[in-house]
């Protein structure tokens, strides 16, 4: 079967979707969805390479920058792999926006001051940023009492005796697919709009059409947008380019993967002859090696097939048998 709808699971392959001309309510229901307080009428697409205060910053890279019509700043990031302290690199990306608004308070004052015009004190009140997260895994937390439908987190800047908030300028939401407890396939156990909108982040890449229950508009539009045969010819080839660069690196891990097996393999057997070790401890070690990468080479075979890439490329790839 040829694949209909585009995987949204990477990152570059989300924006050529939801980033495309003609998007934007796709974009703003989407954040509506997952930060259901707000209502947004228009988002402006910012440049996702921020530079901060000075030319000097360092450029942080965003997936998706935009600020609505009042002043609030989103940032959207969709996250296919576990990352270790994913929490405290959206902590960085938070700033920028931040000090983006006090560079331009900064602006706005000094230009003031060139002009000879009286200036007030610094004003250091911040609009509300969002830092939205898409992951395709859970994040541990010290209880589930903080998840919302077992799908979503939220943090925002309190007091940790009683909970009152210092400010409402900077706001975290993760939306943790990983936490997904319906199965491929069993559509109709999905519920409530967020276990919709997980499932059809996670599996549609992988289904032939919308599922009749998944009728809201966030969802229509989302699978309408996902789907190849709406996209125009630049679009399609720039998410021909996204996958084949997502696969490369996929191959390229496994090529990896295989040679560090090999190698320790090697380095094992020379231990152990240098070592006198015993036969059975080698052999345990080199058996759990192989096992794990065996285990590696399935999970990249699955997300090659779900790719539509052929079975014999597949195989070249992960050297298992047909």
């Amino acid at each position: 079967m040829e694949q209909r709808y585009a995987n949204l699971l990477f990152d570059d392959a989300f924006k050529v979707v939801v980033c495309a001309p003609g998007n934007e309510r796709l974009l703003i229901k989407l954040i509506e969805t997952l930060i259901p307080e707000r209502t947004i009428k228009h988002l402006e697409l910012m440049d996702k390479e921020n530079h901060g205060l000075s030319v000097s910053d360092k450029i942080s890279t965003f997936d998706l920058y935009c600020t609505s019509e009042d002043g609030e700043q989103f940032i959207v990031e969709m996250q296919n792999s576990p990352q270790k302290h994913y929490a405290d690199r959206m902590l960085c990306y938070a700033t920028f926006p931040i000090r983006n608004q006090l560079a331009e308070k900064l602006s706005l004052r000094e230009e003031r001051i060139k002009r000879g015009k009286s200036v007030d004190k610094m004003d250091y009140g911040l609009l509300p940023v969002y830092v939205v997260s898409i992951l395709n895994f859970s994040i541990a937390h010290t209880s589930d009492d903080i998840m919302e439908e077992n799908l979503i987190s939220r943090y925002d800047i309190r007091s940790g005796r009683n909970g009152e908030l210092m400010t409402d300028s900077l706001h975290f939401v993760f939306l943790e697919l990983g936490r997904l407890k319906v199965k491929k396939g069993d559509t109709l156990k999905c519920k409530t709009l967020l276990e919709k909108l997980a499932y059809s982040l996670k599996y549609m890449h992988e289904m032939e059409e919308r599922p009749r229950s998944f009728k809201e508009d966030v969802l229509r539009m989302l699978f309408d947008a996902s789907e190849f045969a709406n996209m125009d010819p630049w679009q399609q080839y720039e998410y021909d380019n996204v996958m084949r660069t997502e696969l490369d690196i996929i191959a390229e891990k496994a090529y990896a993967r295989e040679e560090g097996y090999n190698e320790g393999k090697e380095l094992g057997l020379s231990e152990g002859r240098a070592e006198g070790r015993e036969k059975g401890l080698a052999e345990g070690r080199a058996e759990g090696q192989a096992e794990g990468a065996l285990k590696a080479a399935h999970d990249i075979a699955d997300k090659m097939l779900a790719e539509g890439i052929p079975i014999e490329t597949v195989q070249k790839v992960t050297g298992l048998s047909l």
